[in-house]
């Protein structure tokens, strides 16, 4: 998902089309993503319901921040933090409630788990601070690095999520 819509901004882009609204987009299509997924891998009936009605509630409050209060052609500095945060929440709960079983590290839920506290806690401040690092700081070095660190955690996510996926067993059935 992420790298069809970076392919198709790059594209966009190639051909000096704006491609601002594929971030409304991608941070919509993430948090159901991600909703779902950790409302498979908990066990818990009632964190299950929060989840999905996360799944449902966020995207609707991201379509009304671009519909009412940030253009879709602007960086969504409202709901990006908000997905950040809240991605963050669920993976330490998930963290939590895992009790560190002895294989625990033998678990692609695990990986998966660490590939999410990587970059999102990170990511949160960044978001956060976006618009002082693109609109009002004047050192594009700083910007440069910030941006970088944010790639560089980006890629400590996947190689995380890579190793959960090598980590999942396959049926002999199928």
């Amino acid at each position: 998902m992420a790298g069809s819509i970076n392919l198709t901004a790059i594209i966009l882009s190639n051909y000096s089309v704006r491609n601002l609204f594929l971030l409304h987009i991608f941070t919509i299509l993430e948090i159901v993503f991600f909703m779902l997924y950790f409302s498979f891998v908990f066990q818990d009936r009632k964190i299950k319901k929060v989840l999905r009605i996360a799944m449902i509630g966020l995207p609707i409050l991201f379509v009304l921040n671009f519909v009412f209060l940030q253009s879709i052609n602007e960086f969504n500095t409202y709901t990006r933090p908000l997905e950040s945060i809240s991605i963050t929440v669920v993976s330490l709960l998930f963290l939590y409630k895992s009790g560190f079983v002895e294989d625990w590290l033998k678990q692609p839920t695990s990986w998966i788990n660490i590939g999410v506290l990587i970059y999102f806690p990170t990511a949160t401040l960044i978001f956060i601070l976006s618009n002082y690092f693109v609109f009002v700081s004047s050192n594009r070095a700083l910007n440069s690095i910030i941006w970088d660190i944010h790639s560089i955690l980006v890629l400590g996510m996947y190689l995380a999520f890579a190793k959960g996926f090598t980590l999942i067993k396959k049926d002999n059935n199928g």
